[in-house]
């Protein structure tokens, strides 16, 4: 019997720690249910929108059309996750996230794409080498370099414009377009007009870049600015094409040891 009683005793306690935490998640649940079951547009209702965004791309204006078809559900019943995915398929906003602040408040903060250069004229490629805007193109875009290739090697496109950019840029020169073509071969044109045909290979064009700012620029002085394009796909030279109609190539024989 005494026995019994303690064990009686024991199953009135553990039902007593169990109940308990039960109960309180029972009414969160509860509560929980209640709210997600409120009939459409009831609760309290969202009276202010509040958008910052780290750009000047996208207008506000914007956001508050996207949004406004679910408005009227209300603090509790707007669909966040929903929402942030249709502004992130807009073409300017890179990343978005949204905040209910009680009792009557939304605020979208928006995160715009950071254009680097212009894929021929079909528009924009961020860093990560992905095509996020196409159409025309507002005239302050039109300074960013220009990329042409192949579709499918816009990241490794990207990468080898950026290399070859600090490259250029440590001389005092700016990549104007960039070109690979069908082998593999890269041609950048400098914002001065000069074209520089530097072959196959991103660590060859690389060295070849090096070539022209060490041994190029010196040699020519002055009269590079007369060049249509210097040739730097020999093995220990360069050729020149001058801009002026008839002017013959002219062909130079170096000592340094690059590629």
């Amino acid at each position: 019997m005494a026995e019994a009683g303690h064990l009686a005793r024991r199953s009135r306690a553990l039902t007593k720690s169990i109940g308990i935490p039960a109960l309180v998640c029972g009414a969160a649940v509860a509560l929980w249910v209640g709210f997600r079951s409120l009939p459409f547009g009831l609760g309290p209702p969202l009276d202010h929108l509040v958008v910052i965004n780290h750009g000047r791309e996208v207008k506000a204006s914007q956001v508050e059309a996207l949004i406004r078809p679910d408005w009227s559900r209300g603090w509790l019943g707007f669909p966040l996750r929903r929402v942030r995915r249709r502004l992130e398929r807009m073409p300017w906003v890179a990343r978005a996230s949204l905040e209910r602040i009680f009792p009557d408040t939304l605020v979208v903060t928006v995160f715009e794409q950071h254009p680097i250069a212009r894929l021929r004229r079909r528009g924009l490629v961020n860093r990560a080498g992905v095509l996020f805007y196409r159409g025309a193109l507002p005239t302050r875009f039109t300074r960013l370099p220009e990329i042409r290739g192949p579709l499918g090697s816009l990241h490794a496109l990207v990468r080898t414009d950026l290399a070859f950019g600090r490259v250029l840029k440590a001389g005092g020169f700016a990549i104007q377009t960039l070109t690979e073509d069908r082998r593999g071969g890269y041609r950048v044109r400098l914002s001065s007009g000069v074209s520089l045909r530097l072959g196959q290979g991103r660590p060859r064009a690389r060295r070849r870049l090096m070539r022209f700012l060490n041994v190029v620029r010196p040699a020519l002085g002055k009269k590079l600015n007369a060049a249509a394009y210097v040739d730097l796909r020999y093995v220990r030279g360069f050729a020149v094409g001058w801009r002026r109609p008839g002017a013959a190539p002219l062909h130079l024989r170096t000592r340094m040891p690059y590629g």
